[in-house]
């Protein structure tokens, strides 16, 4: 019921992006968005003393680097492109991470790659092109653009480059309170873009502000608590095989909540997509629980 749970609450998080555009660029949300985790993250770990990081002071410089690149990084490009993909197909293309991360992991961390993973790369890369080509421009916020729409690609990239070299130097750490310290690092990254979004707040209207308290609250805290949680009793592989059940909550989402649904060639390519990046997790085997992170 947890990992349920929080796929749930990661496929709102494309709905809310998308009724937040209209208003607040990509940057501000991410700036206002960080600014909230960091305060909850930081109350959590005031009031629950077995939640505090413990990260080795030789290891912090590294994880503040790490966390200043990859986190804005892998937020930034997600948010934006939903201004030329609707919601439930920006969540298809950041599925793709995991092929990523197989790739990389054989490049930084020495893995052999198979044929079949490599032939799933392949194939997760010609489904994003049919989302690409035939998906944008068919969102509620959404112009003719595949260009913009593949800025969606940047998002699980630079998030498979975070998580492999976490992987490589912080995998014995606690992953949540290493992820809530990595997002309160990305929200010191965002201060150049402070006064922009503070006066951007003003413009919210009631439901957008409950939009932006339901991204930092239930979409990025409680959902990643209800998925540690989850992964501290769960073997990791079984457990991060649910992230691929985020693209049918944003579909849910999506039509629930805006009445969007994608085109059927869209969805065939999204199904091409996600069969490729299952085909590069195949007879790869997770040694340790929680040395990978995810965020929606």
């Amino acid at each position: 019921m947890a990992l349920i749970s929080s796929v749930v609450l990661w496929g709102g998080m494309f709905v809310a992006y998308a009724y937040l555009l209209p208003t607040v660029s990509a940057t501000e949300i991410i700036t206002i968005r960080f600014v909230l985790v960091s305060i909850s993250f930081l109350i959590v770990f005031v009031l629950v003393k077995k939640s505090r990081p413990k990260i080795p002071r030789e290891k912090f410089g590294r994880l503040v680097l790490l966390a200043g690149i990859g986190i804005p990084g892998s937020q930034l490009p997600a948010i934006h492109s939903q201004n030329y993909l609707s919601p439930s197909l920006a969540s298809v293309l950041v599925t793709t991470s995991p092929a990523w991360a197989a790739v990389l992991s054989g490049w930084i961390l020495r893995e052999r790659l198979r044929g079949i993973q490599i032939a799933g790369f392949a194939i997760a890369f010609g489904g994003a092109a049919i989302v690409i080509t035939f998906g944008s421009g068919s969102g509620a916020l959404s112009v003719d653009n595949p260009w913009g729409a593949a800025l969606c690609l940047l998002a699980p990239f630079t998030w498979a480059v975070f998580n492999v070299l976490y992987k490589r130097d912080f995998g014995n750490l606690d992953p949540f309170s290493t992820i809530g310290v990595c997002l309160i690092i990305g929200s010191f990254v965002m201060i150049p873009f402070y006064r922009s979004a503070a006066r951007s707040l003003g413009e919210f209207s009631g439901s957008q502000w409950g939009w932006m308290i339901y991204t930092a609250l239930a979409g990025t805290v409680l959902a990643y608590y209800l998925w540690y949680w989850a992964l501290q009793r769960l073997e990791a592989n079984k457990t991060m095989s649910y992230n691929y059940a985020v693209p049918i909550s944003a579909l849910l989402w999506s039509w629930l909540v805006m009445g969007v649904l994608p085109s059927s060639i869209s969805i065939f390519g999204g199904v091409i997509l996600i069969g490729g990046v299952y085909l590069t997790q195949t007879q790869r085997s997770v040694k340790r629980k929680g040395e990978r992170l995810e965020i929606n």
